[in-house]
């Protein structure tokens, strides 16, 4: 039995020898194990079993210790300029691993006069470049006017008829051209169709047979008899000969500029109103016309003039006859001199 008594009062020795936890206050130096002992030794006075009372002697030293710890006062907290919160008293900064919500930069929307763009800026980029970020331009009413008379007339003249069969007679004749350089039996046949294509755009063309617009005939329908006849002894594996593609490209640049002056008629019926309107021909005639639209000539750079035909080509080189100028002009598929 003295044994027993002597191992409680060792286990209850080690509550006591808890260290003390710094609290704050009058009574802040008592240790809890100060406190749990006295509650265990009072158990013990009322004929208590001071190990049984160890429980409530516990929870009555943690009731007791919050009693006696006095409440931290609030810290008083000021904003500083750089936008953080510091405590008055120490100056130390509150909650220092935070970091700090970046502002909304704020924007505008304006007119980039180097780019023709609307965008959005800064009030810094504003005053750093003041010109070039204004409002939207407004158009002048003469600009608007003149920009709808082009774009009339440039329905007017891409709808034209003659028009869409020259841009189709172009584009032709370039494969033609091209083709027949291939130097291949395959290159022979896409020529001479190409050929036929240029002389009759619409044209139907068959193993056995061929059709062409009504109204089709002289010279036109008489070449394109001899060429549907070569495409066929083409397509079974004969070549043609060099005099014979020469021939075709004779032909053909021949009726193109037929087409030509044709055009320039055509535009010449508009002329008369681009003049007195101040109007920019180039916003009216697009089309697929093979000649330059400017001239390098002796230096200087010139509007290619109305009756400028197609004289011959090789090589991938254009060679135009230009009137009131000697010699040739040429140039490639591009309009660059050469």
């Amino acid at each position: 039995m003295i044994d027993n008594l002597r191992k409680r009062y060792e286990q209850l020795q080690g509550l006591l020898n808890t260290p003390a936890n710094q609290g704050g206050g009058l009574l802040g130096n008592i240790s809890q194990g100060a406190l749990l002992g006295s509650a265990i030794y009072g158990q013990g006075i009322q004929g208590k079993d001071p190990f049984s009372a160890l429980l409530p002697a516990v929870t009555q030293t943690a009731q007791i210790q919050q009693l006696l710890t006095p409440k931290q006062k609030d810290r008083k907290i000021v904003k500083a300029a750089d936008g953080f919160n510091y405590y008055e008293d120490t100056g130390e900064r509150v909650l220092p691993g935070v970091q700090a919500k970046p502002k909304d930069v704020k924007t505008k929307e304006v007119y980039d006069t180097k780019t023709g763009t609307k965008v959005f800026r800064t009030e810094k980029q504003l005053a750093e470049e003041p010109d070039r970020y204004t409002g939207e331009p407004i158009e002048p009413i003469q600009s608007k006017i003149k920009r709808g008379q082009e774009n009339t007339l440039f329905g007017n003249y891409t709808k034209d008829k003659s028009v869409q069969g020259f841009n189709q007679s172009s584009t032709q004749l370039q494969k033609m051209l091209t083709s027949f350089e291939q130097e291949t039996g395959a290159g022979d046949v896409a020529g001479i169709f190409a050929f036929m294509k240029t002389l009759d755009p619409n044209s139907v063309v068959r193993e056995s047979e061929f059709q062409v617009a009504e109204g089709t005939g002289g010279a036109k329908l008489a070449s394109f008899e001899k060429a549907f006849q070569l495409w066929k002894r083409a397509r079974k594996g004969q070549r043609l000969t060099g005099r014979e593609k020469e021939n075709f490209k004779s032909a053909a640049i021949g009726f193109y500029e037929g087409e030509l002056s044709s055009l320039d008629n055509l535009r010449g019926a508009y002329e008369g109103v681009i003049q007195n309107q101040n109007l920019d021909s180039t916003n009216i005639f697009v089309d697929n016309d093979l000649r330059p639209k400017f001239l390098e000539i002796d230096g200087k750079k010139i509007k290619t003039p109305s009756g400028a035909t197609l004289a011959d080509y090789k090589d991938g080189v254009y060679f135009w006859k230009i009137p009131g100028f000697d010699g040739y002009y040429s140039a490639d598929s591009r309009g660059r001199s050469k």
